[in-house]
């Protein structure tokens, strides 16, 4: 989907994904029986599922990205 796609349907999207350029997928997220999580995935998001076509997978290894980014900057 296109964020112009997305903002038509009702989306509320973050404030990242409002100026990403490129198509996002919605991935729904089973939570057992709560109710499902919805995340937005990118071009890395479907490149790590072609790995492993989990998409919990591929939210951890990217999550996981995210914190290894977050601490590199933070130290010195």
């Amino acid at each position: 989907f296109t964020v112009a796609e997305l903002l038509k349907a009702g989306a509320a999207l973050p404030e990242s994904a409002n100026v990403h350029p490129g198509p996002l997928a919605v991935v729904q997220l089973h939570n057992g029986g709560d109710a499902p999580t919805l995340v937005l995935g990118t071009q890395n998001f479907w490149t790590v599922t072609r790995y492993n076509w989990s998409a919990y997978y591929a939210l951890a290894v990217i999550e996981l990205g995210e914190a290894v980014k977050a601490q590199r900057l933070q130290t010195p």
